[in-house]
């Protein structure tokens, strides 16, 4: 029967304050009325129920082929971006939209934004790089990847071929996969989305290596999405498991 509550009677039952245990299970008073709140928002979609319910549907998810998982996943996270933030007065994007990924259900090209991409440069990005860029992040005016993994080295960060020589002509860092083994390879949002990524490369000066380090790097125009010169990119395709990585544009 809809909006029954099928475990009312046994939460009456209970010898233990249920709301006390939300809040034990939730990890804080903060963090259950975050969850709440972003439970309540999208189940009270200002469009209607019926749309709600499609739009977040993951039934047929084992019945969807790659192209559709994947069409799937965009119109989930991109609505989730477009519609709640002007629908809540309590928008928070840093930690709303990271409750809002909870109810997309499917690896998605926002989980490397969200969950690298912006943690790396509030991690290891100067002030100024932080001014710069996480306004820009924090609005999805860029969509930004993580590209550590490569072909030949997985997560083998030591391994990374993948190298930043300074050019002190120019002022530039010069990035370069001087191999086949040196590609950057499954990152997740950078096959088709992904404007920007932080990539990881072994820094060069003077003809010294400095060890591994992180670089915000361009991928693609923001006036049309293609490849900036010298930039190859390309999805890897399909995956094995239908409802896995099927529904992200792994590079």
């Amino acid at each position: 029967m809809e909006g029954m509550d099928h475990l009312a009677h046994e939460r009456n039952k209970t010898e233990f304050d249920v709301d006390a245990m939300k809040i034990v299970w939730a990890g804080s008073r903060h963090a259950f009325e975050l969850s709440d709140r972003m439970a309540r928002l999208v189940a009270s979609d200002p469009f209607n129920m019926l749309r709600v319910c499609r739009r977040f549907r993951k039934d047929d998810r084992t019945r969807l082929g790659r192209k559709e998982l994947f069409k799937n996943t965009l119109r989930k996270s991109s609505s989730c971006m477009e519609t709640y933030p002007r629908a809540s007065p309590y928008w928070s994007v840093q930690e709303e939209a990271g409750q809002l990924r909870n109810f997309v259900d499917e690896p998605s090209f926002t989980d490397l934004h969200w969950g690298m991409f912006v943690p790396a440069i509030k991690g290891q990005g100067t002030d100024e790089h932080q001014q710069k860029w996480l306004p820009l992040a924090y609005k999805m005016q860029i969509i930004g990847c993580y590209a550590q993994t490569e072909l030949g080295h997985g997560s083998n960060v030591q391994g990374l071929e993948t190298t930043a020589t300074f050019d002190p002509d120019t002022d530039e860092f010069v990035i370069h996969s001087p191999t086949l083994t040196s590609s950057k390879w499954w990152p997740g949002g950078l096959g088709k989305i992904s404007t920007h990524a932080i990539v990881y490369a072994r820094l060069i000066t003077n003809g010294q290596e400095h060890g591994v380090h992180g670089f915000i790097v361009q991928l693609r125009s923001l006036d049309d999405h293609m490849p900036l010169p010298g930039i190859t990119i390309g999805d890897i395709g399909m995956k094995f498991g239908n409802g896995a990585y099927n529904t992200m544009d792994n590079y």
